[in-house]
């Protein structure tokens, strides 16, 4: 039975295809379970959707799909606001739930103060790259740091202040998301990602992916953010020695990486394998011992989260989404203040074997999240967020 009206709002929202997509999906759902949602998605997500509901039907959803002129990035928000506007005339919703996207981080002409409770997330917010971690970036990555200091911060200002007049939670997706909302009100963290466990088996289980030694994966598109660099020199470092890196992903640091595990001596314990099938980097994960996951400011975390799913522990840094999602006893978060090498060398060096799959963000734990968003229950962690 529907406790609640809602209204979700979402640019993309369709069962498969895209990462974000599918989450933004998984939480339409678990909103419908207990209430009754209007979804306002893009026209070509309101027809896939149209598609899926044919087949599984969700009776107490209902979908409107608006349509999108490039480029949809400006123009998302504003054509969107005119649907809800409409619609809450007609409907007078409990709740006006954003699912900001990577796409939605700044909420320009969508949220307005209406007599529902308005919520906003989760949502990143390019949040700059700490100068100590600059030395990790080649020249084009610093430019683009350098861009995104002169207009992030100007952007978060103008977002917050809209936020604070029409919002009444805001849920970000990791701790420098929160401190960046801060003074925006009420504001929870809780990660992006939808994961449900992919191994049913415990860690005893599986078995090392190498004989001769332990096998860390590195997951995700080759630049320099994602810290392909400090990852490659960590196993020159003491703690590493036996361990070999596989490289999954294409990008332009891929030559960059090469050259210094040539410089460094390890490259015969670096395997770049391009980009693969998903299917293929499940499979790696199932025995791999470690995901290494030294990324700048990953504000979406999937990769953590499949590794974590498939029982696989990960070491990465005490920034952006993963340290969201690693809790005790599933691998190592490390600081990125210091020798960040030897850090990461060191988590690799103390884990103990695979772990039990993890599936605390499977899409079955999303219904109680949400009573507690809709209700007005949810916690403010504003104050435990680290200024990054």
């Amino acid at each position: 039975m529907s406790t609640a009206k809602v209204l979700i709002s979402a640019s993309a929202c369709h069962p498969e295809g895209d990462r974000e997509a599918e989450a933004a999906w998984a939480w339409c759902r678990a909103a419908a379970a207990t209430h009754d949602v209007h979804l306002v998605t893009s026209a070509g997500s309101a027809r896939r959707l149209t598609a899926e509901l044919t087949r599984r039907p969700v009776p107490s959803l209902t979908v409107v799909g608006v349509d999108l002129p490039a480029p949809r990035r400006l123009t998302w928000g504003r054509q969107a606001a005119r649907t809800i506007r409409r619609l809450h005339a007609e409907q007078h919703f409990d709740v006006i739930h954003h699912l900001a996207t990577d796409t939605d981080r700044y909420p320009t002409g969508l949220v307005r103060r209406t007599g529902a409770r308005v919520i906003w997330g989760p949502a990143g917010a390019s949040e700059p790259v700490p100068l100590p971690l600059t030395r990790w970036l080649d020249g084009p990555g610093l430019e683009a740091e350098l861009l995104r200091r002169l207009f992030t911060a100007p952007a978060q200002r103008v977002a917050n202040h809209r936020l604070r007049q029409h919002v009444d939670l805001v849920v970000a997706r990791d701790h420098e998301a929160a401190h960046a909302y801060r003074g925006t009100g009420s504001v929870a963290i809780h990660p992006a990602v939808v994961m449900p466990r992919l191994n049913s088996g415990g860690p005893q289980r599986h078995e090392r992916a190498s004989a001769d030694g332990r096998t860390a994966l590195f997951v995700g598109r080759l630049i320099p953010s994602r810290g392909l660099v400090p990852a490659i020199t960590t196993l020159a470092r003491p703690g590493a020695e036996d361990w070999e890196l596989r490289v999954i992903g294409d990008g332009p640091d891929w030559r960059r990486a090469d050259r210094l595990a040539d410089r460094l001596g390890v490259r015969d314990r670096v395997e770049f394998l391009g980009e693969l099938p998903r299917a293929d980097v499940l499979r790696a994960m199932s025995t791999a011992d470690a995901l290494l996951s030294p990324t700048l400011g990953d504000s979406a975390g999937w990769a953590v989260a499949e590794a974590l799913a498939s029982g696989c522990p990960v070491v990465c840094l005490d920034r952006g989404a993963p340290p969201v999602l690693v809790g005790p006893g599933e691998g190592a978060v490390v600081a990125w203040q210091g020798d960040l090498p030897g850090a990461l060398a060191s988590g690799l060096a103390g884990l103990r074997g695979r772990i039990e799959p993890v599936d605390r963000w499977a899409p079955n734990h999303l219904g109680d999240v949400l009573a507690e968003w809709y209700e007005g229950s949810a916690v403010s962690r504003e104050g435990t967020s680290p200024a990054g």
